[in-house]
């Protein structure tokens, strides 16, 4: 393995453990939050602090790189800051930090499924038995603690369609970082999804700043910190030398860190089919990666 890869790769893990972890606090942000006001507040806070250090750092972007990327830039802002993102928030107003964290690995199917759909690359068969297989224990990590004939949960499927959009971006980001820097890449598209959708917050959700609710702007604010200043810079940087289904994958990292911080901290517990399914969830991401290297070797050897 190359240094430049080992780089690559160090950047998809950080980039997990920062936005599985940025998820437990935001999940206490939209427990007294309107998710689409926390959604909104949460990209617009990121990019102005990303706004403050491209300029303290001279880095601004040059509008002739913009132009370059105008088309994949506006997919990206759709796709992460604005779709996914109040999707997202959405669902975890319904949901549990603990299980939004680890329903977000499925993402390296996702990116597979985005590729038989837009470029008609069908997957292997194996590819297809271990999509069965890690929807199986999605399900059963949606499922209640007590019974398993409650059903899944419907913040659980918001937050799976957020992912599905989330897994689109993977195609967009590479081809705007080839103009523009990470950072900036973030930067743009948090700034222009939060403003896109501030009038229809601003308009339904009014601001309330009670003691509870400032508590709450807290968590959302080192959320945006966490997974839109940091997180997410580092996820395209990761894509910068990655293809995007093994970026993805290593986000399947992510909850050996969130898992016990929710534990610990936030007092989330799993009962035991809904661990079954994290741990399916979590197994099936990786046999995933390890399938698609396999196939990548073989054919760096044709």
């Amino acid at each position: 393995m190359s240094q430049n890869s080992s780089r690559y790769i160090l950047f998809a893990i950080l980039s997990s453990c920062l936005s599985s972890t940025s998820t437990l606090f935001k999940v206490q942000g939209v427990a007294v939050i309107d998710p689409v006001l926390a959604a909104t507040v949460g990209v617009l806070f990121a990019g102005i602090i990303s706004w403050s250090y491209l300029i303290i750092r001279k880095q601004i972007p040059k509008w002739q790189n913009i132009r370059q990327v105008i088309i994949p830039l506006c997919k990206l802002t759709l796709c992460r800051p604005v779709v996914s993102n109040i999707l997202f928030t959405i669902g975890l107003s319904m949901s549990s930090g603990i299980k939004a964290v680890i329903l977000t690995k499925m993402e390296p199917y996702l990116v597979i499924f985005w590729v038989w759909v837009l470029d008609g690359k069908r997957p292997s068969n194996k590819h297809l038995l271990l999509l069965v297989i890690h929807i199986l224990g999605a399900a059963l990590l949606s499922m209640g603690e007590v019974t398993m004939v409650s059903g899944v949960d419907f913040g659980d499927l918001i937050i799976i369609i957020a992912v599905i959009t989330a897994g689109l971006s993977y195609r967009y980001a590479p081809q705007v970082t080839k103009f523009l820097t990470p950072v900036q890449t973030s930067t743009i598209t948090e700034t222009a999804g939060g403003l896109l959708t501030a009038p229809l917050a601003l308009f339904f959700c009014p601001l309330i700043f009670t003691a509870d609710h400032l508590a709450g702007w807290g968590y959302i604010g080192i959320h945006a910190i966490m997974f839109y200043v940091i997180a997410i810079p580092l996820l395209y940087a990761s894509l910068q030398g990655l293809d995007g289904w093994k970026s993805s994958a290593l986000r399947a990292t992510g909850p050996l860190i969130a898992v016990p911080i929710a534990w610990v901290f936030f007092g989330e517990r799993l009962g035991f089919w809904q661990i079954i399914g994290a741990l399916i969830v979590i197994i099936t991401s990786g046999l995933v990666s390890r399938a698609e290297k396999k196939k990548e070797q073989v054919l760096e050897l044709d």
